[in-house]
C-alpha cells in the first residue's frame, strides 16, 4: 500500500465536516460555536468532548483523547490511518493519490479489503441458498413456524448455512477467496492448527445465518442460529473476533436502531436477534440486542452515546433473569436509568408481540419499573422479607447495585428508595453501600493489575499525555497554529537556539519547523497528522482552548521571556557544575568566564525597551 500523500490528507479533511461525521455516531449538543458530548472513549457523566467545526477538530478534556477527523474515525471504528482516510475519502469523492510504497501495510489492506468483500458476499450467497437451496427447506419451514414472511426474511437479509460445510469451502474458491481470508474472516477455522496443509472447515453449518453489521450497515460478522436439536455448539453461536469485529462492542440492530433511539429517547434491549427482528417489525424501531449474554462496560458505553435510559426485555426464565441483572450492573455504572419490562412466564418479547400485539408490547414498555424496584418487587414474591433480618440481607444484595452508580445524587435518591421500600434505615443501606463500594473498587484494582500483566499495553498506555506546563511555550504553539501573520513574522527567522534548553520545547520546535498556513484548517490538520498521538492529542487541546491575545507583539514578549528564562537555566547549570569540588581550575575558570557572560546576556534583555 502507499502512503497517502499530505496533500491529500490536506483535501480530505478540508472536504469533511467533522460535525456531520461524529454526528453520525451519536448525538451533539450545540454549545456556542462548539459542539458537546459524553466522550465515547471513558465513562463520564458530564459531556467533555469538545468538537470545534472553526478548527475541524474535537477534543476531550476528560480523557486528553482528539485530534481531526480521521483520527477520530481510527479510534471509533478501530481502523488503521490508512483504512480511515480512505473511508472518509469515499464519502466525498477525493480520489487517493499514492507516495511512498510500504509493501506491509499493503498486505494488511489488501487482506481487510478481502475480509470485508468476503463477509458481503458470503451474507448473500448465504441469502441465496435459504431462498433457493432444496436443503434450506427446513430453515424455511422454521421461518414460517416463527410466522417470520419472505419480505421480512429479505429485510434482514437472513441466510442459511449449509450442513455440507464443503460447499462454503467450493463457494469461497470459486468466489476467489483464499483459505487465509476465510480464516482471517472467521468463517473457517483449520482442521489442525499445527497442521495447516490439511485445510480448513466451514465455521457454520446447518444454522439460521444473521449477518451482523457495523453502524454503516456494512456486514462485519455473522450469527448463526442452530436448526437441529442434535446439532453440537450453542443455540447461537457467533463469528470470532477479527479484524473487523468485536463481539464486546457490537450490538444487532444498532445500524437501524440508532436514530429511532435518539428519536424516541430510550433503548430496548433484547436478548435474541429474533426478538429485536419482532421488535423492529412491528414498529418498535428503537431496538437493539447484544450478542450472547456477555454484556459489557463497552456496550453500556455505546448506549450511553445515545441515550439516556434503557429497557430490558429479556425472557422470563431465570437465565434472563440473570442476564439482565448482569446488564443491569454495566449500564447502571454509566448512570443510564435502566427498566425492566416483567414479561409473563415462558414468554420472550417475540411470542408476547404475536399473542397481544405491539401496541399492548409498547404498553408495558412505557410502564416498565426501574430495574430495582422490579428486583424488590420480584424478592418479596419469592422470599419471606416479613422479618428485618431477611430484608437486611437482602438489602445487602441490593447494595452491590446501588454501589455501581457513580452519580452520589442519583445514589442517594436509590439508597432513599429502597430504604422506603425494604423498610430498613437509610444509614444502614449507605453503609452496604459502602462496603460494596470497597469490594468492587478492589477487585477491579486486582483484576485491571492481572490484566496489565498480561496484555499488550494499548497505543494510549504506551505513550503518556502530553501536557504543556510553560504558559509562554504554550501561547506560542497557539500562535503559531492559528495565526497566519504572526507565523509568518516570527517563522521566518530559524528557530532559536535558546528553546532547546527549555523542558517542554519539543512540540514547539516542530511546529516552529513545519510547513504549513496558519490560515487553512486543513493545512493545520494535515500538520498535525504528521505528530505522534499524543501530540496530535495536544495541539487539539491547543486549538480548543481561546487565545487570549493574538498580536504579534505578544508572541514576540513571549519568545523574549523565553529567552530569559533559558539563560536563567543555563546560569542554574553552570552555578551547579561550579558546586562540583572535584571540578579542575581550568574548567572552573572556563564556567566562571559563561556566568559573566550569561549573566550579562540576562542583564542586556532586561534593559531593552
Amino acid at each position: 500500500m502507499a502512503i497517502i500523500s499530505p496533500e491529500t490528507i490536506q483535501r480530505i479533511i478540508a472536504e469533511t465536516d467533522i460535525v456531520d461525521v461524529i454526528s453520525s455516531y451519536f448525538p451533539l449538543k450545540k454549545a456556542g460555536t462548539n459542539f458537546l458530548a459524553l466522550c465515547p472513549f471513558h465513562n463520564e457523566k458530564t459531556p467533555s468532548f469538545n468538537v470545534t467545526p472553526s478548527r475541524q477538530i474535537y477534543y476531550c478534556f476528560g480523557c486528553g483523547e482528539g485530534g481531526d477527523v480521521i483520527r477520530f474515525v481510527m479510534h471509533y471504528e478501530n481502523l488503521t490511518f490508512p483504512d480511515a482516510a480512505t473511508r472518509l475519502a469515499e464519502k466525498v469523492g477525493i480520489r487517493l493519490e499514492d507516495e511512498v510504497f510500504d509493501p506491509d501495510a499493503d498486505r494488511r489492506l489488501q487482506l481487510r479489503r478481502q475480509v470485508e468483500k468476503l463477509h458481503k458476499e458470503a451474507s448473500e450467497w448465504f441469502h441465496q441458498l435459504l431462498f433457493r437451496s432444496p436443503s434450506a427447506q427446513h430453515a424455511r419451514d422454521y421461518l414460517k413456524q416463527r410466522d417470520i414472511g419472505s419480505e421480512t426474511a429479505r429485510n434482514w437479509q437472513l441466510g442459511y448455512a449449509p450442513q455440507n460445510g464443503g460447499a462454503l469451502i467450493s463457494w469461497a474458491q470459486d468466489a476467489g477467496f483464499s483459505n487465509k481470508v476465510l480464516l482471517e474472516g472467521g468463517l473457517a477455522a483449520p482442521q489442525d492448527p499445527d497442521n495447516p496443509s490439511r485445510g480448513v472447515y466451514a465455521r457454520f453449518r446447518d444454522r439460521l445465518m444473521f449477518p451482523i453489521c457495523n453502524d454503516y450497515g456494512n456486514v462485519i460478522a455473522f450469527s448463526g442460529r442452530v436448526l437441529s436439536p442434535e446439532a453440537k455448539g450453542g443455540k447461537y453461536i457467533n463469528s470470532p473476533e477479527t479484524v473487523l469485529f468485536k463481539k464486546s462492542k457490537t450490538f444487532y440492530g444498532l445500524d437501524r436502531g440508532k436514530r429511532p433511539i435518539l428519536k424516541a429517547g430510550k433503548a430496548i434491549l433484547c436478548e435474541g436477534q429474533l426478538d429485536l427482528i419482532a421488535c423492529v417489525e412491528s414498529g418498535i424501531e428503537n431496538t437493539v440486542a447484544a450478542l450472547g449474554t456477555a454484556f459489557t462496560e463497552d456496550h453500556s458505553r455505546i448506549l450511553k452515546r445515545h441515550t439516556d435510559e434503557v429497557v430490558l426485555c429479556y425472557d422470563s426464565d431465570a437465565a434472563g433473569y440473570k442476564a439482565a441483572g448482569k446488564a443491569f450492573r454495566q449500564l447502571i455504572a454509566s448512570n443510564l436509568v435502566v427498566k425492566l419490562v416483567a414479561l409473563p412466564t415462558g414468554e420472550d418479547p417475540d411470542s408476547l408481540i404475536k399473542k397481544e400485539g405491539a401496541e399492548a408490547f409498547t404498553k408495558r414498555i412505557n410502564e416498565a419499573p426501574e430495574f430495582l424496584d422490579y428486583q424488590i418487587d420480584r424478592a418479596s414474591q419469592e422470599r419471606n422479607l416479613d422479618e428485618m433480618r431477611d430484608r437486611i440481607e437482602f438489602a445487602k444484595e441490593v447494595s452491590e447495585n446501588i454501589a455501581r452508580v457513580t452519580d452520589k445524587m442519583i445514589q442517594d435518591s436509590l439508597i432513599s428508595r429502597v430504604a422506603t421500600r425494604l423498610s430498613v434505615p437509610a444509614d444502614d443501606i449507605r453503609h452496604f453501600v459502602g462496603e460494596s463500594d470497597r469490594e468492587i473498587k478492589r477487585a477491579q484494582r486486582y483484576g485491571n493489575r492481572s490484566y496489565r500483566q498480561n496484555s499488550k499495553p494499548t497505543e494510549a498506555e504506551a505513550m503518556p499525555p502530553l501536557e504543556i506546563d510553560n504558559s509562554s511555550i504554550k501561547f506560542l504553539c497557539q500562535i503559531l497554529l492559528t495565526v497566519a501573520d504572526a507565523r509568518t513574522q516570527i517563522c521566518s527567522s530559524p528557530e532559536p537556539d535558546f528553546l532547546k534548553n527549555l523542558a517542554g520545547s519539543h512540540l514547539l520546535s516542530k511546529i516552529w519547523q513545519a510547513s504549513f498556513d496558519a490560515g487553512s484548517t486543513a493545512d493545520v490538520a494535515a500538520f498535525a497528522n504528521s505528530l505522534t498521538p499524543p501530540e496530535q492529542a495536544c495541539v487539539a487541546r491547543l486549538l480548543t482552548e481561546t487565545i487570549p491575545d493574538t498580536s504579534v507583539q505578544s508572541a514576540t514578549e513571549s519568545l523574549e521571556t523565553l529567552e530569559r528564562q533559558s539563560l536563567k537555566v543555563r546560569i542554574k547549570e553552570n552555578q551547579a557544575l561550579l558546586d562540583n569540588p572535584k571540578i579542575s581550575p581550568e574548567k572552573a575558570h572556563q564556567l566562571q568566564k559563561e556566568l559573566l557572560d550569561l549573566t550579562q546576556q540576562l542583564q542586556d534583555i532586561a534593559k531593552s525597551p
